[in-house]
Formats: structure tokens, sequence, C-alpha cells
């Protein structure tokens, strides 16, 4: 196996057949798991070393990317909506959505995706004039 290492030692790049330029080590025994998560791998004494708390940190920044994306398709396609919209809602609807804005903001320190308000789905917007009243 041939490893390429970043600017603290830990692995970067890897491939187990051909050549990527790298440092030739014998492949960890926790293969399935170094594939994983390659990049909380050290080169100790010659060999792949799995260091728990850069895997760990790793692995909390993976779940926070996928928390981000989710974040973005089901949050912000939301909110970014105009003005016409948001004028359909009333007090109590604006309200729970300004609460569950703000749960998906802090979505990545509390690592909790917020319940989607029920009536997102089924909200009436029939009141919503086609074209501006004044026309």
């Amino acid at each position: 196996m041939k490893v390429n290492l970043d600017e603290n030692g830990y692995v970067r790049e890897w491939a187990i057949v051909g050549d990527n330029g790298g440092i030739d080590v014998p492949e960890p025994e926790d293969l399935e798991i170094f594939m994983e998560c390659a990049s909380g791998y050290k080169i100790v004494d010659g060999l792949l070393v799995k260091d728990d708390a850069r895997d760990k940190s790793q692995r909390l920044e993976q779940q926070k990317e996928v928390l981000r994306r989710q974040r973005e398709d089901e949050c912000f396609s939301v909110i970014n909506r105009g003005w016409m919209w948001y004028s359909s809602l009333n007090l109590l609807q604006w309200i729970e959505l300004k609460k569950w804005y703000l749960a998906w903001l802090n979505v990545t320190e509390t690592m909790k995706v917020p319940e989607r308000p029920s009536w997102l789905d089924t909200l009436n917007t029939s009141a919503i004039p086609d074209k501006p009243i004044w026309l």
C-alpha cells in the first residue's frame, strides 16, 4: 500500500494498487475501518496507526457536513421564499417557522435535525393572488 501524508503526518491519499507516488507501508489489519476514515491514521514506526482522537474528530466533521447539506436542502428552500409566501402565514406559523430555522442554524452544534412543521406541506396559499391587486 502507498500513502501520501498531510503536513501533520496523517494519511491524505492512499492506494492499494498502483503507484500514487507515496510512501510504501503495509496495509493496516483493520483495512475496512481504515477505508472509512483514512485521514485518522498516521505512520508510526513504519506502520499505519489509528489516532482515535483524530478519527473521532474527522467522523464528527463528516457528520456535520451531512447536516449542512441536509440544512441546505430541507431548510433554506423554505426560508428563502419571498414576501408573498410569508404573507400567507399566520403569527403562530411564523413563530414556529422562525424556531425551526434557528434550530437548523444550530444543527452542527446540537447534532439534532429539527422536526419540520407539519403545516409546511399543506399550507393553503390560494389567498396569494396570481398578480398584484393594483394591476
